[in-house]
């Protein structure tokens, strides 16, 4: 979200959210992209591959940006949003994960 500042208030958050969100991205990704580089962040690459493990460990979800387009084409967006993935479905990949070891 970093990236793309502008967008993040039209979901419901600030540029500092923006910042905040990636930076927690970052804390539970195996890496950071090359290619996609963030200018506002010095050109880090975006955070990539969540760490099923990291997200345990830390407690933290990814954040999803989501919009919602209408059914009917051409009509439009009809809803965005910024919410955290639910934590359950993770501790259920732990388990099913470690079940399979």
């Amino acid at each position: 979200m970093a990236a793309a500042p502008a967008i993040v208030k039209f979901v419901g958050g600030s540029p500092s959210d923006a910042i905040k969100f990636t930076s927690e991205m970052y804390e539970i990704t195996v890496a950071e992209h090359r290619d996609y580089q963030i200018p506002g962040l010095d050109f880090r690459g975006t955070p990539v591959g969540v760490d099923l493990c990291k997200v345990i460990e830390k407690g933290i979800t990814p954040i999803i940006n989501t919009g919602i387009a209408h059914k009917n084409p051409g009509v439009g967006q009809v809803g965005a949003g910024i919410l955290y993935a639910p934590v359950k479905c993770f501790e259920d990949a732990m388990e099913a994960f470690m079940s399979e070891k």
